[in-house]
Order: C-alpha cells, then structure tokens, then sequence
C-alpha cells in the first residue's frame, strides 16, 4: 500500500446470527453491497480502505473490490470488534497511514460531508475524534494509528470503548443520524432500505488468504 492520509478500517467478522447472514453481504445502494459503500466513501476522500472478515466472506467480496485489503480474522467471537482491530494490526494493515477511522461494517454509512468533517476536526492535540448526534457517540471513529498499533499489539484485544477513554477525544457534534445508526437486526435493515435482508452463498471457511490479502 502507497501511503496515505487515513485507512478506513472495516470491522465485518462477525456471523450475523441476528441478521440472518454476514452482514457484509447486504445490499445496499445501486447495485452495491454495505461493505463496498463504506470502502468507496473512504476511497472517495482520498484514503485506503481494509476489511477484516472470515475468509469465505472476503473470498465472495474479493472479486468486487480489488483495491481494498482484506485481512482475515479467525479470532474467538468473545473477543468481539477488537479481535478484528487486532487482526488488522498484526497483518500491518494500518501503519501506512497516520490516522484510522474504524467502523463497523453494519454501520449506516455516513454522508461524504459527515466523513470530511470528522477528518477536518483533527488536530495536534487530538489522539481520537468522534462524531456525536444528539448526544450520541456514533461512529466512524478516528485514532491516531500508532495508538492502535501500541494498544493492539502489546494489550491484545481491548475494547475500543475502553481504548478512547485513556485518550484526548474531540467529540464532533454532526447533523447526520447515520453517525448513530447500525444494522444489528432485519428490522433495522427493512427501516433504512425498504428491503428484507438476502444473502448470496458464500464460499467455504476453509478458504486461505496470503499475508498480502490474496487467496490460495
């Protein structure tokens, strides 16, 4: 990877059990499915984007996105979001850009606008900044790289809740709901598309992916 201002890290390991399938997979708009709409927002804005997921789910992606990374997570479900940091920053992922927006793949995807604002109210001071609705802490996230990639390789998978409170956040305060909104359930999904949720077959776990994001 050629260096860059951010990396949007994208979080979609989990199986989706109340979704009904991995929530990578959704469709979302034109033609695209939610884990392509989070990564071209970023691209859009001049960064990298990396996904961590199980390997049939990059495997079915791969072909779609061509430019993003794509790390695979085998790390146990209790260690939630943060195995998937960890993944990425184990695999060298993050270290070609100075900051990391995280978001989790069943995310809303936030407006171009939403995401400029968060990158502009970076500033010397700041090792965090995250956007607020109503009060609400949302995400995209933003932390400085080097702090995930002390806490991710030498704590191991600490929650990013716990992650921000150690460090000068700038809250910024937005007029996008999507900054608060996610997918956790198809009645979440049917509320912002007008749609049920459906899933493609996916290929077998058994799959394997080089260091470099390439399938064997």
């Amino acid at each position: 990877m050629n260096q860059t201002d951010f990396t949007l890290l994208i979080l979609a390991s989990g199986r989706g059990t109340r979704m009904g399938g991995p929530k990578a997979l959704l469709p979302w708009t034109h033609g695209d499915r939610i884990v392509a709409a989070h990564a071209h927002l970023a691209q859009q804005l001049g960064g990298q984007a990396v996904v961590v997921a199980r390997a049939s789910v990059l495997r079915t992606i791969r072909p779609s996105l061509p430019h993003v990374r794509m790390i695979p997570s085998s790390a146990p479900g209790c260690w939630g979001p943060a195995g998937s940091i960890m993944a990425a920053a184990r695999a060298g992922a993050l270290a070609h850009s100075p900051w990391t927006l995280i978001t989790p793949v069943d995310a809303v995807p936030v407006e171009q606008p939403t995401l400029q604002r968060l990158l502009d109210s970076r500033s010397p001071r700041a090792q965090a900044v995250r956007p607020r609705f109503e009060g609400k802490g949302g995400h995209p996230v933003l932390v400085r790289t080097q702090i995930i990639m002390n806490v991710y390789l030498e704590q191991g998978p600490t929650p990013l809740r716990d992650v921000l409170r150690a460090l000068v956040v700038v809250d910024v305060p937005m007029l996008d709901p999507r900054v608060i909104a996610d997918l956790n359930t198809p009645e979440a999904y049917r509320a912002w598309t007008g749609r049920e949720p459906r899933f493609e077959a996916i290929l077998s776990d058994s799959v394997t992916i080089d260091k470099n994001g390439g399938f064997d």
